[in-house]
This record gives C-alpha cells, sequence and structure tokens, in this order.
C-alpha cells in the first residue's frame, strides 16, 4: 500500500483519550500509527539505518587523532631526550597528532555509502508498508462495528414487531377471538427476539473491544465510533481491470519498492566483496614533539649542565612526517572469494524475494478484485430478496390482523425478514469492504469521504 495512505492519517492533532467522546475511521488510524509498538520498532530501525548513512559518508574522509602522555621514569632507565641510560627519576611528556586517509581501495568506502542510503530507502518503505498493513487492520475493525451496530438495530426492530404482535395478540386472546395456545407461540417469539438482540449486543461489544485493543486503549474505557455517512455502496467496479489495479499497484507498492531497494543493496554487496581483491593505497601524516625533564645542554669545556626550559623542548623536539602505505592482497585464506560467492548468493536471493513479492502481489490483487466482484453480485442478490420479503411480511402481517394466518406462521415470516436484513447488511458492508481493499491497491486513502 502507498504513501497515499498515510494522507488518511494527517489529521489533527489528538486531544487526550477521554477527553473526546467518538471516534471517527481517521482518527483510529491516526491514533495507531502514533502509538503502536510495531510502527515504533519499525522508525527506530529506519533511524538506525540513517546513523549508518551518517558513519559510511564519514568513512570517505580522513581521520584526526591526537594523543598525549605522561611519564615518570624511576631508578636506570632510558632518557627519551638523548636516548641514553640514566640512573635518576625522569618525568616526560609527549603529544602527537596524526591523520589517516584511504585514497583508493577498489570504490569500497564510496559503494558502502550508496548500500547505507539504500538501505535507508527500504527501512522507510518498510515503516510505510507496516504503516498501511496497520490502516487496513484499523478499518477493518472499524468496519465490523460498523456492521454489529447495524444488526443489533435491525435485532432490536424486529423485538419491537414482536412486542406489537404480542400486544395484539393479548387482547385477540382476552376478546375470546384467538385461542390461548397463540399467546403462547407469540411469547416464544418475543423471548426469541431478546436473545438475538442480547446476541448482537455481544458481537457489538466484541468488536469494540477488539478495535480498543488494536488502538490500545484499556478495556474499561469510554469508547464509541463516529458513524459516516454510508448508506449503500456508491462506487462499481467501472472500468477497473486485475491489470490497471496491479500495474498501479505495482508502482508504488512499499513492500514491492523495499525488495528492489534491498536487491539494489545486494548488488553494491556484491561490489563491495569485489574490492577486496584490489590493492589499497592509504597517506598518512603526523606531528609530534616531547619533553623531558633529564634532557639538558652540555658545555663540554666545563661539563656544566643546563636544563632546557619545557617551551623550548617542546620546540626543539618537533617532528613531522608523511606517508604513503600500498597493501596487495595476495592470499588471505579464501576470504575474498568467499566474500564474494556469499555476496552473490545474497544477490540472487534478493531476486527471489522480489519476484516471490510481486507474485503475492498479483494473488491480492486478484484476490481483491474476484471478493469485490462476488460481493457486487451478493448485494445485489440480497438487496432484491430484503424487497421481495418485505412485501411478504406486509402481507402475512394483514392476514395475520384480520385472523387468516396463525401466530407460526406470521412467525416464520418476521423470521424471513430478518434474516433477509441481516444478510443484506452483511452483502452491504462486505461489498463497501471489498471496494475499499481495490481502492487502497491504487493508492486512495482508507476514508468513507466520497470526495476523496
Amino acid at each position: 500500500m502507498f504513501a497515499l495512505a498515510f494522507a488518511v492519517v494527517s489529521v489533527l492533532s489528538l486531544t487526550p483519550v477521554m477527553a473526546q467522546d467518538e471516534w471517527t475511521l481517521e482518527r483510529c488510524i491516526s491514533y495507531a500509527l502514533d502509538n503502536n509498538i510495531q510502527i515504533k520498532q519499525s522508525a527506530l530501525q529506519a533511524e538506525s539505518a540513517k546513523l549508518d548513512k551518517t558513519q559510511s559518508l564519514a568513512q570517505m574522509f580522513p581521520n584526526l587523532n591526537a594523543s598525549t602522555g605522561f611519564n615518570v621514569n624511576f631508578g636506570r632507565n632510558i632518557d627519551p631526550g638523548t636516548n641514553q641510560f640514566v640512573n635518576e627519576q625522569v618525568n616526560s611528556n609527549n603529544f602527537r597528532v596524526g591523520s589517516n586517509v584511504t585514497l583508493f581501495n577498489g570504490l569500497r568506502l564510496l559503494n558502502t555509502f550508496k548500500q547505507s542510503q539504500l538501505d535507508l530507502l527500504a527501512a522507510e518503505y518498510n515503516l510505510e508498508g507496516l504503516g498501511n498493513d496497520i490502516s487496513m487492520s484499523i478499518a477493518t475493525a472499524f468496519m465490523q462495528i460498523m456492521f454489529s451496530e447495524e444488526l443489533l438495530s435491525v435485532a432490536q426492530e424486529q423485538l419491537d414487531i414482536a412486542a406489537e404482535q404480542l400486544q395484539r395478540t393479548q387482547k385477540l386472546v382476552d376478546a375470546g377471538s384467538l385461542p390461548t395456545g397463540n399467546l403462547f407461540d407469540v411469547e416464544a417469539q418475543v423471548a426469541a427476539n431478546e436473545l438475538q438482540v442480547i446476541n448482537a449486543e455481544n458481537a457489538l461489544s466484541a468488536a469494540l473491544l477488539t478495535l480498543k485493543q488494536m488502538l490500545n486503549l484499556s478495556a474499561s474505557e469510554s469508547f464509541r465510533i463516529k458513524r459516516p455517512e454510508v448508506d449503500f455502496p456508491i462506487e462499481t467496479l467501472g472500468s477497473k481491470t486485475i491489470g490497471t489495479v496491479y500495474d498501479h499497484a505495482l508502482n508504488n507498492w512499499p513492500q514491492i519498492k523495499a525488495r528492489e531497494t534491498n536487491l539494489e543493496s545486494a548488488r553494491k554487496s556484491e561490489q563491495i566483496a569485489f574490492a577486496t581483491y584490489t590493492p589499497t593505497l592509504s597517506a598518512n601524516g603526523s606531528v609530534g614533539t616531547f619533553y623531558s625533564s633529564s634532557y639538558e645542554d652540555i658545555d663540554f669545556t666545563t661539563f656544566e649542565r643546563t636544563p632546557i626550559p619545557y617551551g623550548e623542548q617542546l620546540d626543539r623536539n618537533l617532528s613531522e612526517s608523511v606517508g604513503l602505505s600500498l597493501s596487495i592482497p595476495i592470499f588471505n585464506g579464501l576470504q575474498s572469494r568467499t566474500s564474494v560467492q556469499k555476496a552473490r548468493l545474497g544477490r540472487m536471493n534478493a531476486e527471489l524475494q522480489l519476484q516471490d513479492q510481486k507474485n503475492q502481489l498479483y494473488s491480492s490483487v486478484q484476490q481483491a478484485y474476484n471478493d469485490a466482484t462476488a460481493a457486487k453480485r451478493q448485494f445485489d442478490a440480497s438487496d432484491k430478496s430484503v424487497k421481495a420479503t418485505e412485501k411478504a411480511f406486509e402481507y402475512a402481517e394483514k392476514r395475520y390482523e384480520v385472523g387468516m394466518m396463525n401466530s407460526l406462521e406470521f412467525n416464520t415470516a418476521a423470521n424471513n425478514l430478518t434474516r433477509a436484513r441481516s444478510e443484506l447488511l452483511r452483502a452491504k458492508y462486505d461489498y463497501i469492504f471489498k471496494m475499499k481493499v481495490l481502492d487502497f491497491y491504487q493508492g486512495k486513502p482508507i476514508t468513507f469521504d466520497q470526495t476523496k
């Protein structure tokens, strides 16, 4: 799924959870992306890849190191100033600044930097893909709540109808127009409808709990969704085909882009491994000086010793050096050969992973398209069934009121209507969701706003 999916979550900044009564789909997705642990872990991996990129860039520049030391030697030791043996306490102090830079190593450093750029890009694609997966999961749970709410509404409506029937039957029984047995049948139907309401309430509670858990909200926390305006599916497949949906997804799917980037990174690994066969040329330079308490000037006519001041010693003992070093690999225990072969295997595996990801994407698009087609047909059939069943129920209700139908037959007609309406609801939400999945593959955000 694509970067456009994140447009769905670029919503307003959130106020504390307890301060708001209703959660829109967009708010649920935004909250999940901000608080999901997997998202945070993936974001940390992307930050780590960013640090690796900075480090690999810094490796291309010369290093610079400074060192100093202070030593106190007792007894017989070598004077660092004269390199002669002395038998006294000698205090010495040294300073050094050195630098080293790799001039050529088969472009290993450059390719390492380019590989780190690719690894960072792959980490960002993985983060985006994970966010899209979570967005789709949140949308699924949100849709289940909407379906459960409407299913509860249908069950409650049927209970109200049964309750009205019970009142009418009671009056007819009291008037002697119907036998008492008819009243028992209607009471049984009311009890059955009450059970349906309880089951629907339990299903709604379970759906709410599922979404709250996905949002890492407390189970005891007050929570309700804000229902969008989705009376019936407006979208149709239109010009959508498996090929057009797949082509768009192939060029924008984060998981595909991540695999493509991983393949490019594996190719860089091959180039890095080949570089171990090439010589390495480095340059170095350093500046150093030192001080010794036993370092003195000697007057060879009088053999008088004069201590040399600290600053003058540092100036006298100043030394500088520059150099080049060349390392030519001849035999290193087959390390280079093994590295190249393993890098080649890694590249071949990355190619297979990319192809497998493309195959999975095509299968998913194909399945989503077939599901959307089947859902549309099921919705149309359910809609016709409800319209026919409603007419049948109206006719049954009139017959029952004039005593031309017994309570058992009327209850059967009522149950048929409940079942038909429930199937229509299921078909409607299934159709809506399947169309949203297809839209998601085409880069459209998960929203019920028809203008997006």
